[in-house]
């Protein structure tokens, strides 16, 4: 049996808060650091893979498919 591994977007603020969109989401979150999102995403999601977008162009994140889940 496969586990559906979900791909958590994260974008490391200045302030060392963390933006994050979760692949299939429309929608960005925000945690105070990266420990407050490893302990979400631990607690809410079975297999997951964190991708670090931080200072990357939207033509980059593009192209790493952070959108290709977004249904608008």
């Amino acid at each position: 049996m496969l586990k559906h591994t979900t791909k958590i977007y994260y974008d490391l603020l200045p302030d060392y808060s963390v933006s994050v969109l979760v692949y299939g989401s429309t929608e960005w979150d925000v945690f105070r650091s990266m420990n407050h999102l490893c302990a979400w995403a631990d607690a809410e999601v079975t297999q997951y893979e964190l991708v670090d977008i931080t200072n990357t162009t939207a033509q980059q994140r593009m192209n790493l498919g952070v959108f290709d889940g977004c249904q608008y």
